[in-house]
Formats: structure tokens, sequence, C-alpha cells
């Protein structure tokens, strides 16, 4: 065994001569336990709401859209999509209007966007899982009807079982307002459902109507906004995405769900690693005792500097001895942190102790462990302890670790 870890664990386990080196020593080993417990907790809870959004908008969104590059509106029947419908690993294809629109139910009204779409899309999206109230339906034969989401509705006062209909307003293209005697073209639908995806962009922000509707309304003929796509289960999405913005060109945007909510997704990996970055900081602080305690440790085996540097070891052996405390002491802090830690997340995971407050669309608060996380905790703990370890036998002079002549 490694001479100065030897004696390391010895000092580690045997008791101090100063009862105020043990307390010390105490309190660094609970500032890392503390600290290493705090940052898998917060963490991990980080990542189950990152999967909690990302599931909130896997169901509205498609695995991979495509819009035009320049402009809104283009034609889908362009033969540069014709290879692409009969793709084998295709399993949607699904052609979008969208716009924001004026909405009137009643004596209420208020500005959201309306997405018009075909069957194919409530197929594709699965929203079915996530209806609130009423059913799926955008056209019966007879009568257009729309499903909203839940924060539309209620800003609407609008429900599935009212029988007066939803007034949908946009402006007219294609001449000035002022020589207009109505500058607004308006149609009306029928509300059969009311979906709920717990995200509230999507829930308080969209209305689905039927996609010759929107056309009509929005006077786009056969034009569309975007095409959403949905792929047969097994197929490597990052080799079709690349694929399909090859073939498509320059002329078209093809994203997938990340790039769609990118900004969603900066903004949550800017706040991961800022907490990440505070939590550490409070690790570093939680250091200083560490820092402290094997200044005053050194202090306490004065004798026994002297007498293994009268048996010739160099001030370097004598300094790998207190730095392997400092990161014995961190190790059973991260150890214990670590354990600690993980049995708060998956208490949390299977009993839910720490519940939302009102509603929302889970109960519990998500929690998701992941290794590299974990990994990335246990080096920042170690690198920390070992800065601290190394400080104070840097600043100690020279002589201090000299044998007496």
């Amino acid at each position: 065994m490694n001479f100065s870890l030897y004696i390391a664990r010895r000092y580690l386990l045997s008791k101090k001569s100063k009862n105020v080196v043990n307390i010390i020593s105490g309190i660094a080993l609970l500032g890392v336990t503390v600290g290493t417990t705090a940052l898998v907790v917060v963490l991990s809870i980080f990542n189950g709401f990152d999967v909690l959004i990302k599931s909130f908008f896997s169901v509205f969104d498609a695995e991979i859209r495509i819009t035009v590059a320049e402009g809104k509106q283009f034609n889908p029947n362009d033969s540069v999509f014709a290879k692409l419908r009969n793709d084998p690993s295709l399993a949607y294809f699904c052609e979008v209007a969208e716009e924001i629109a004026h909405f009137r139910f009643e004596e209420r009204q208020t500005i959201a966007r309306i997405k018009g779409v075909s069957d194919e899309y409530l197929d594709m999206t699965g929203l079915e899982d996530y209806l609130y109230d009423g059913k799926l339906l955008l056209n019966d034969g007879n009568f257009d009807y729309t499903i909203l989401g839940r924060g539309l509705a209620y800003n609407l006062g609008a429900a599935t079982n009212f029988v007066s209909p939803v007034y949908i307003s946009v402006p007219r293209k294609g001449k000035s307002s002022s020589m207009l005697i109505n500058p607004f073209k308006q149609k009306h639908v029928f509300v059969s459902g009311i979906y709920s995806v717990g995200q509230q962009e999507v829930d308080a922000e969209y209305a689905l109507i039927p996609l010759d509707l929107a056309r009509d309304l929005l006077g786009m003929g056969e034009s569309v906004t975007a095409i959403e796509l949905g792929f047969v289960e097994g197929n490597d999405l990052k080799k079709i995405h690349k694929r399909l913005q090859k073939e498509l060109g320059s002329t078209y945007k093809v994203e997938n769900r990340y790039q769609q909510h990118e900004s969603y997704y900066r903004v949550a990996e800017s706040e991961r690693f800022f907490i990440y970055l505070t939590l550490s900081f409070i690790l570093v602080i939680a250091s200083f005792n560490l820092a402290s305690s094997i200044a005053m440790l050194l202090l306490d085996k004065r004798k026994d500097i002297r007498i293994l540097s009268g048996l010739g070891l160099t001030r370097k052996r004598i300094g790998q001895i207190f730095m392997y405390e400092g990161w014995l002491v961190s190790l059973l802090g991260l150890a214990i942190g670590m354990v600690l830690g993980l049995l708060i997340c998956w208490g949390q995971i299977y009993f839910g102790w720490l519940k939302f407050p009102g509603s929302f669309a889970i109960e519990n608060y998500p929690v998701e462990i992941r290794w590299p996380n974990l990994v990335l905790i246990a080096l920042t703990v170690l690198s920390i302890g070992g800065l601290a370890s190394w400080l104070p036998l840097k600043l100690m002079p020279a002589r201090f670790f000299q044998a007496d002549e």
C-alpha cells in the first residue's frame, strides 16, 4: 500500500489531540455531504422538468417540421415533396396552415393562433391522451369544429356543451383595409373538444381547426405554412433530418423537435448550468472548513512531521499525506452525499413526497437521475476537495516540514 495513503487513513480514523480539529473536520465532512446531496437532488429535478417539458412539446410538435426559409407560405405539391411522400420510413405527412387570429365567443374575445390540420395530424400527435373534455373532431360532414387548448377555452369561457359557435377573424389580404367596408374575414366553428398538455405556451395559444377552413379563412389556396412529418418507429431521425435538409436545399428549413424550440432548450440549459455553478460555489465555501481542518491537522501533527522528515521523507511525500487526508474526507462526504441524494430522488420517484401546489398536469415534482450528472458531481467535489487540501500545504513555509537539527 502507498505509504502516504496509509498514514492519511490512520489520521482520518484516529482521534486528534485537539478536540477542535475533530469538530472542524466533522463540519468539513458535513459541508461536502450536504453540498453533494443538494447537487444530486437539484440537478435531478431539473432533469425531470426537462423530460416533462419535452414530453409536452412532443405531443403537439412533429418529429420533423418543414417550413420555407423566406416568406411564410409554400406549395406542398411541389416536385421536391413527391419523393418524400413515398418515403417508406414516413408514417405521417401533415399539411399545416397556421396564423394569428382574433377569437370571439359570446361576449368574450382574445387573440390566439389557429392551426389548420387534417385528421392525420390528430393521429400523429396522439392528442387523444391529453383530451380534457369532449372529443377530437374537426368536421362531421355538416359543420366545422375546433379543438381548443384548455387555457384558450378558459379565456373565452367556451365549453364543449355550448351551442354557440366560436367566431374566428383574420385581416383580409390583397386590399387596403381603408378601402373595405369589413376589413376582416370571419368564419365560425363549434367546440368539439378541449385538450390540455400542461404547457401554457400551447394550451392558451392554439386552436386546431380543419385545414380547408384555415386555407379559406387565410386566402391561401393550396398553400401551407408548414409540413409536419412523423416517421415509423425505429428510424434514425438524425440521419433522416440531415438527408431531408440536403435534399430540400436552402430553400426550406428542416427542423427537429429541438430546433422547433431551440430558445427554450438554450434557456433550460443555461438555467441548469448556472444552478450547477451556484451549488458548486456553495460547495467551495463549505470546503473552506476542509482547508481549515487540514491546516489544523498540520499543526496537530507537527511532531509526526518532524519524525517523518528525520526518517528521510521529502516535503512532497509528507504533503501527499495531507492531500490524501483531504481527498479521503471529500471522498467520504461524496459517498454519503451521493447515497442520500439518490435515496431522496428515488423516494420522490416512487412515493412522490414533494407535490405541486394547486392544479398542474402532474401531481408530483418530476425527477430523473442521469449518470453523466453523477460523474460530473463526483469530479467537481473531488477537484474542490483537492484544491482545499493543497492550499494550506502551499501556504505553509518550507521549514515547517524540516526535522529539528
